[in-house]
């Protein structure tokens, strides 16, 4: 513990002075980090995560959420939380990403409609950036084109989805749902839901523009190659942004980005949940997610944008693949499910073998 101590008021002071000589040796920088990350907390984060906070609480308050969720409950199941309110809260991360994912699933926690573990087995796979943001911002505005952004969605939220599984399933389940005690709680007021959803934004805000200031900050140390792993692990607007200007490998760099999510989502996800919710699935998921989810992109689309410069001198019979069959697909798809299903056995037998061993020694 002392160590650890130790450790945390270093990386502290080294962020204090760093910060401190960043505005002093590049002002003109820090000026436009900011500028721009205002830009973004106005505009497409305002739109994508603000309304949705208030969308999340409402629903999670008036008792509605499962009824609208349960188009995910199948999810939910295979991920392995058989509570009701699971629906909603993938309901809510599939529209507004990870900020109003969190805040439904710390509602549920505080209202007992789900347990902190169940919680924490659903973060995996809730805490993403949300559509409009990916398809829009990142495909549209970075990347020139609404179908890739299409494709990058697609590919973070299923590798969310079987990440979340797998990690459920080899931590042996998220366990029983709690009876609700939704209907001993009020519901929320609407100005406590919207001050509160207020709050909450001017947090996530105050992260995406230290954040980004310090990505602007080791853009400006390092080499513009070098510059953009930075800022994918520190805050995943500024990586979008950074891998979009590399050129050949801009959307395999954003799928990354998408992935990896930096440590700014991170830490907001920690400020919206309780202390109750153990974040360690989803630092795990992280791991998992990438390998992952870039293996789904490029199943999806391989090496479009090579193809596409590759062949646009030829001729209008040559057609080109800007994506593998349907049956290729499925069969890649099935043959994950199937490792899924053999790591659980595996998982689980080595858990009942240590399990027996450990009632023989205690017996003994």
């Amino acid at each position: 513990m002392n160590r650890t101590h130790k450790f945390r008021q270093g990386l502290l002071l080294a962020l204090a002075m760093f910060t401190a000589v960043l505005v002093f040796a590049a002002p003109q920088r820090c000026a436009d980090a900011l500028h721009a990350g205002l830009v973004l907390c106005g505009g497409p984060l305002l739109v994508s995560l603000f309304p949705f906070l208030i969308v999340s609480a409402l629903l999670m308050g008036c008792g509605a959420g499962p009824l609208l969720g349960f188009a995910f409950q199948p999810a939910a199941r295979v991920i392995g939380v058989r509570a009701k309110a699971a629906g909603s809260v993938l309901l809510i991360g599939f529209l507004g990403g990870f900020a109003p994912a969190a805040a439904a699933a710390a509602q549920a926690v505080r209202t007992g409609q789900l347990t902190p573990r169940q919680a924490s087995a659903l973060l995996p796979a809730c805490v993403c950036s949300g559509p409009s943001f990916v398809i829009l911002t990142v495909g549209e505005q970075m990347l020139g084109s609404r179908a890739l952004g299409v494709r990058l969605f697609a590919a973070q939220l299923l590798a969310g989805y079987l990440t979340a599984a797998l990690l459920c399933r080899m931590q042996g389940g998220a366990g029983q749902c709690l009876p609700a005690k939704a209907e001993d709680i009020p519901p929320p007021t609407l100005d406590a839901v919207v001050s509160q959803a207020a709050v909450t934004y001017l947090k996530l805000c105050g992260f995406v523009l230290y954040f980004r200031l310090l990505a602007a900050g080791v853009e400006t140390l390092l080499p513009k190659p070098w510059s953009v792993l930075p800022a994918m692990l520190l805050e995943v607007c500024s990586g979008c942004d950074c891998a979009s200007r590399t050129g050949l490998w801009a959307s395999t760099l954003c799928c990354a980005a998408l992935s990896m999510q930096g440590a700014s989502v991170l830490l907001q996800v920690r400020t919206i949940c309780p202390p109750e919710v153990s974040l360690r699935p989803l630092l795990a998921a992280r791991v998992l997610h990438l390998p992952l989810s870039l293996a789904l992109f490029w199943l999806v689309m391989p090496g479009t944008e090579q193809a596409v410069q590759a062949f646009s001198t030829l001729s209008g019979r040559v057609a080109v693949m800007h994506r593998v069959p349907l049956d290729c697909a499925l069969l890649a798809f099935a043959v994950c499910c199937i490792t899924v299903a053999e790591l659980q056995k595996r998982c689980s037998g080595q858990c009942g073998a240590l399990h027996d061993q450990h009632k023989k020694t205690a017996a003994r």
